[in-house]
């Protein structure tokens, strides 16, 4: 069949004089109105615009100064990026010789590309920072089509002085969202930017237009990326003994061997480690009913070279030896002391480390920060050998001068007794973990139990999107590289299990949300031990749905940290779903800059003081209903009845 091809659009575009401004109302005044405090007419400033100065107002902007943020890091090979350049290449070949800039951004008005052939403009547009790798939405630079189309989810123009920010009243600009042609989501902006006098309603239409082509090469980006996941997913299945899954952005192909394998809650954490996996890397994977499998994949190439890849090709198979795999099925597992969890996936944990400890086998213990890695080692040993000592050497003390930490720890090694924890490994130089290296050797004939603590980064791990603070060893360390914390830990681990050979074991503590199901039991724990058995506070049904929704990048850390500020804010004996923090009201879909953090917050906040009254929550700060629609919808605020 042959494919009907779109006729791509052949944009032409030339210099406006000031004959041909754009017509306005009266937005020098109502501005200056605006900004003494006095009401101002609809019939002086577009509706839009009015809508963008209270948020700016709400954001604090400077009406002064420029203060856009700065990041560099993105993807230049992403399917935005890919989908995107055919048309700014024939957009800017066609705005040659004019006054004019085409902008890229991506969802958040983050500048991607600029293309310009004036040299003026190009100077300007650096002086206002509207340049590569910084940030144009309207909470840090005010009213501008950029930030205003991502605000409104829709065309955008701006010109002169319906600027919020007098540094931007040179020039105007016009931008339009491209939206994901599947889902609908916003993934990035096009805008064109010229100077105030030679601004047309043709930039609208040119916008929109090229926000159009790149919406379908998308589309067929998209499908070309589905083609190449069936075709590698089709071919490896004859040769794969292994079960096998396929992963896109949208898409999972499985076959009937991972499909009986695999929970959904399995799904969501494969697609967390399918971008680190390399053909030459295999990862252990616990899965939710408690065995585990070896997690081994590759990137599937897409069709045009040098693109992202296409998708992620997994073989899975199932870790059957006795020293290695999970307990299967309902094997019984002691309960531990101060160790709340009946879900499959952390009696599995239990079993394994309890086995270890039995049997003398040195252990690695890893896992996410705030999991209770310590403490489940320690009830552990109470369990098997509660008659022997029991030794804990932290890391972090070893940076003021190993010599004495590392003595300690050889002396405690050298008993051929009792349980040596060694915790926060990731911490030592590379010069301390080579002479770790051999203190291990010297002593790993010890019959005693070892078990080292390691913590794993994960991109989701921030106090950032949490109104409880995370403890020092629950959020990332300041001043540090993440890619080198996590070569770091690699190498630690490594070493390890090179030093004690057969006799070592790994064991991963699953974070708090791959098992929900504990956390009712862990909330009655935690406010018995926190309030007094007797006092009789519990939370209301409302509460506890909103803690098993939350994510809990601190984990079972962060959850104690979050009953605790319930319990200061309760007026009565139940802990209410307004009494917990209003991080915990949202379900975000990313990571949250301090920023969002501080946004979602406030919104939480004016809901609460109004009862859930949307309406009334918009008008008390300064936004319009549209827009704190958008902002529930977009941070995932849940909170109490639906009202206005």
């Amino acid at each position: 069949m042959e494919r009907l091809e779109r006729t791509k659009p052949s944009y032409t575009v030339s210099p406006l004089g000031p004959d041909r401004s754009v017509p306005h109302l009266n937005p020098i005044r109502a501005r200056t109105q605006f900004l003494e405090g006095e009401s101002v007419s609809p019939a002086e400033v577009r509706p839009p615009i009015l809508d963008s100065w209270q948020r700016s107002r709400f954001w604090g902007v400077d009406t002064d100064r420029i203060q856009a943020p700065y990041n560099a890091d993105f993807d230049p090979h992403s399917r935005l990026a890919t989908a995107a350049r055919p048309v700014l290449d024939r957009l800017s070949d066609a705005l040659q010789g004019t006054p004019m800039c085409l902008i890229l951004t991506d969802s958040k008005g983050r500048v991607r590309e600029r293309r310009t052939g004036d040299r003026a403009l190009h100077r300007h547009l650096d002086d206002i920072s509207l340049a590569p790798g910084f940030s144009y939405a309207e909470e840090y630079v005010g009213t501008n089509g950029i930030g205003t189309a991502a605000e409104d989810g829709r065309t955008a123009h701006v010109f002169g002085s319906e600027h919020f920010s007098e540094r931007l009243q040179r020039v105007s600009c016009a931008a339009a969202p491209i939206r994901n042609p599947a889902s609908g989501r916003v993934l990035g902006l096009i805008d064109l930017t010229s100077w105030q006098h030679t601004a047309s309603p043709l930039m609208v239409a040119l916008v929109r237009e090229a926000a159009t082509d790149i919406e379908e090469r998308l589309l067929d980006i998209g499908s070309a990326r589905e083609r190449a996941a069936l075709r590698a997913f089709l071919t490896s299945r004859p040769s794969s003994r292994r079960a096998l899954i396929t992963l896109t952005d949208d898409l999972l192909l499985a076959d009937a061997a991972a499909t009986e394998m695999l929970s959904p809650a399995d799904h969501r954490r494969l697609r967390e480690i399918a971008a680190n996996l390399s053909d030459q890397r295999e990862q252990r994977l616990l899965l939710s009913d408690g065995r585990t499998v070896q997690v081994r994949g590759r990137p599937v190439d897409g069709e045009a070279s040098g693109s992202s890849p296409a998708a992620y090709l997994i073989e899975l198979r199932l870790v059957t030896e006795r020293d290695e795999s999970a307990p299967h099925g309902t094997v019984r597992v002691p309960r531990l002391p101060g160790i709340v969890g009946s879900s499959p996936v952390f009696r599995g944990v239990i079993a394994q480390l309890i086995r270890h400890c039995e049997e003398g086998r040195w252990a690695l213990v890893d896992g996410e920060a705030g999991t209770g890695k310590r403490e489940l080692v320690q009830a552990v040993h109470r369990h098997v050998a509660p008659a022997t000592p029991f030794s804990v050497h932290d890391a972090a003390h070893a940076r003021g001068g190993s010599a004495r930490w590392l003595q300690a720890v050889f002396q405690d090694l050298s008993e051929d007794r009792g349980t040596v924890v060694l915790r926060h490994l990731d911490l030592l130089s590379a010069p301390d973990l080579g002479r770790l290296d051999g203190v291990l050797r010297a002593t790993a004939g010890r019959s005693g139990w070892v078990a080292a603590l390691l913590t794993r980064d994960r991109s989701a791990l921030t106090s950032a999107g949490s109104a409880v603070p995370l403890s020092e060893d629950a959020r990332p360390r300041a001043g540090t590289d993440r890619a080198a914390e996590q070569r770091q830990g690699a190498e630690t681990a490594t070493a390890f299990t090179t030093v004690t050979g057969r006799l070592s074991a790994e064991v991963t503590v699953p974070p708090l949300r791959h098992r929900t199901a504990d956390i009712p039991a862990l909330v009655t724990y935690l406010i018995a031990r926190h309030s007094g058995r007797d006092d009789g506070v519990r939370c209301t049904d409302n509460a506890m749905r909103a803690l098993c929704r939350a994510q809990w990048p601190g984990n079972v850390r962060q959850l104690e940290g979050s009953l605790r500020y319930a319990d200061a804010h309760r007026s009565g004996q139940l802990i209410e779903e307004t009494d917990l923090p209003p991080s915990l009201l949202s379900q975000a879909q990313h990571p949250l800059s301090p920023w969002e953090s501080t946004e979602r917050d406030m919104i939480v906040q004016a809901l609460l003081d109004h009862g859930g009254d949307k309406t009334k929550a918009a008008r008390a700060l300064g936004i319009s209903r549209a827009t704190i629609y958008r902002k529930i919808t977009g941070y995932g605020i849940r909170l109490g009845p639906e009202r206005g």
